[in-house]
C-alpha cells in the first residue's frame, strides 16, 4: 500500500488542533460581532450612565437603573466568558502547532495556508472558490488520517511535494478573478496577476503561484463546480490549521485518471505515470480508509469522457493492489 496510517497520537494531535480551529471560528465568524463593544460606567454631571464603547466611539446607553444593571452584568460576563474561551482555543492551538510541526502530518506549505485562511475567512472558500489541484491530496490524507509515501527512496511515486509546495490551483465562475486578487494583495503586496479569457496566474516575489480557472456555464471545466465536494482541515509546515473544500477524491482520482491517459496520447510518459499513480494510490484509500458510499449521481455532472474511465480505473487499481471493489 502507497500511503501510511498516522500514529494515534498524530491523529489526537490532529483531531485536538481541528476542532479548537473549528470552534473559534464559529465564534469569529457568529459570536464575536455581538461582544465587541466595552461597557463601563461613567458619571457625567452628578449622574452613573452605562456607556458603550466600539471602535474608539462612545454611545450612552442609558442612567443606572436595575434593567440597565441586570444588563450589564450580562453582557459583561458573557463577554468574559467568551474572551477567556477564545484565550483557551489559542492556547490549544498553539500548544498542538509546535507538535504537530514535527510530524509527518504537517505538509502545507505557508503560501497556501495564507491564501486558503484569507478565502475561508471572506466565506469565500466552497462559495466561490475550490481547490482542485495537487494539493487536494493534502486534503484526502487529513480526511482519511493517513499520509501518501513521500521520502527520499519513493519522491517520484507521486511527484507531489515540489509541485503542491509551489503552487496552488483553484477554480471559480467566471468574473472572480479581479476578487482573487483583491484578496492577494491583502496577504501580499508582490502578487502580480497575469492572463486572459479564464485563466490567469497570480505570482508573488517568491515565486509562488496561484492558478485560477474561470469557468462559465458553457466552458468545458464548469463541471468541477458543480460535483461532489470534501471539507476538511489540514496543517501548515507550521503545524497550524489550513482549512479545505475541494473535489471529493473519487471524483479526483477519476480526473487524475483521465489526464494519465491523455497524457500518453500526447507521449507524455512520465507525466501520466504521476497522474495514473496518483489516481490508483487515491482510489484505494477512498475504499479502504473513507468507505464511502459512492453512487452514480456522483459522476452525473462529468463529462462522459472522464466518467468513462471510471471503470478501468477500478480494474487497474485492483491489478495493482490485489483488492477486489468497484467504484
Amino acid at each position: 500500500m502507497d500511503y501510511t496510517k498516522i500514529s494515534s497520537d498524530e491523529r489526537s494531535l490532529a483531531e485536538s488542533q481541528r476542532a479548537a480551529y473549528i470552534e473559534l471560528r464559529d465564534i469569529a465568524r457568529n459570536q464575536s460581532a455581538n461582544y465587541e463593544s466595552e461597557l463601563y460606567w461613567e458619571v457625567i454631571k452628578g449622574k452613573e450612565y452605562l456607556v458603550r464603547k466600539h471602535n474608539g466611539a462612545t454611545k450612552i446607553l442609558g442612567t443606572r437603573a436595575p434593567h440597565i444593571e441586570e444588563f450589564f452584568l450580562e453582557y459583561t460576563n458573557k463577554r468574559n466568558e467568551l474572551i477567556q474561551r477564545i484565550k483557551y482555543l489559542r492556547m490549544v492551538i498553539d500548544d498542538c502547532k509546535d507538535k504537530i510541526s514535527k510530524t509527518n502530518i504537517a505538509r502545507v506549505s505557508q503560501y497556501s495556508a495564507q491564501v486558503l485562511r484569507k478565502l475561508d475567512k471572506e466565506r469565500a472558500l466552497g462559495t466561490h472558490f475550490l481547490v482542485s489541484g495537487l494539493q487536494c491530496i493534502y486534503a484526502y490524507e487529513s480526511q482519511a488520517n493517513v499520509r501518501f509515501k513521500q521520502n527520499i527512496k519513493d519522491r517520484d511515486l507521486y511527484n507531489i511535494s515540489k509541485a503542491a509546495s509551489q503552487s496552488l490551483v483553484l477554480i471559480a465562475e467566471k468574473g472572480m478573478e479581479k476578487r482573487l486578487y483583491s484578496y492577494l494583495i491583502q496577504i501580499d503586496t508582490t502578487y502580480r496577476m497575469f492572463g486572459q479569457k479564464g485563466r490567469y496566474r497570480f505570482i508573488n516575489a517568491q515565486n509562488f503561484s496561484i492558478d485560477l480557472v474561470c469557468s462559465g456555464i458553457n466552458d468545458q471545466n464548469n463541471w468541477m463546480l458543480n460535483v461532489p465536494r470534501i471539507e476538511t482541515i489540514s496543517f501548515c509546515d507550521n503545524g497550524l490549521p489550513v482549512p479545505f473544500i475541494c473535489l471529493a477524491p473519487h471524483i479526483f482520482a477519476v480526473y487524475k485518471y483521465w489526464q494519465a491517459q491523455n497524457n500518453k496520447d500526447k507521449h507524455k510518459d512520465t507525466r501520466a505515470d504521476f497522474d495514473s499513480k496518483q489516481a490508483y494510490a487515491i482510489t484505494e484509500m477512498v475504499k479502504k480508509e473513507l468507505g464511502r458510499c459512492i453512487t452514480v449521481e456522483d459522476y452525473s455532472a462529468m463529462p462522459d469522457c472522464i466518467t468513462s474511465c471510471k471503470e478501468k480505473l477500478a480494474q487497474e487499481t485492483e491489478q495493482m493492489f490485489s483488492s477486489s471493489y468497484q467504484i
